[in-house]
């Protein structure tokens, strides 16, 4: 079995381009919709809130607060896993403890003028101008392709048609010519 790991920021595309992998036959896991694996923990008690604040989530609790991966639950996922390929689409704060277990992994990235644009379609609420976590998520797109970088991921621009990003990372993760 080979796993790969693509991430980015929230609207890079992760979500997008699992689609279109799914779609190809490949077995997808949306990390931020599997049952059980990512939610917001409190920095402080580690627990998890029972409700989340108004959108958008003001600066005291998102500095508080981080999206995390469970993970009890991701090595479940992955030691019960039968396809050759499983792709995980998405990220959490503590992704990096994890990296041991993908074989390849994928950022995605694009420039703040599209995130902008991809976000404020989805959760217009949520990203407003002036908001905490716009500010916070916007810090980090330009952080995340260095990061990347020294990581080990594979860098790959996703404001390209998405049949062109699923093709090219189809082609990395299963070392075919592109």
């Amino acid at each position: 079995m080979h796993l790969y790991l693509i991430s980015g920021p929230s609207g890079s595309g992760k979500t997008t381009v699992g689609n279109e992998l799914r779609s190809r036959g490949f077995h997808v896991i949306e990390t931020d919709h599997e049952p059980g694996l990512s939610s917001w923990v409190n920095n402080d008690t580690g627990k998890k809130p029972t409700e989340l604040p108004d959108q958008p989530y003001h600066k005291e609790w998102v500095d508080s607060h981080s999206w995390l991966w469970d993970g009890n639950v991701l090595k479940n996922l992955v030691h019960s896993a039968q396809e050759e390929h499983l792709f995980f689409c998405g990220g959490a704060f503590n992704e990096k403890d994890f990296y041991g277990l993908f074989d390849k992994r994928f950022g995605l990235y694009v420039d703040d003028d599209i995130l902008m644009d991809r976000l404020l379609v989805r959760e217009p609420e949520r990203w407003v101008v002036g908001s905490a976590e716009r500010a916070k998520k916007l810090a980090w797109n330009q952080k995340f392709r260095d990061y990347s970088r020294e990581t080990g991921a594979i860098l790959l621009d996703s404001s390209v048609p998405t049949t062109a990003l699923a093709d090219t990372v189809v082609a990395l993760a299963i070392d075919k010519d592109i």
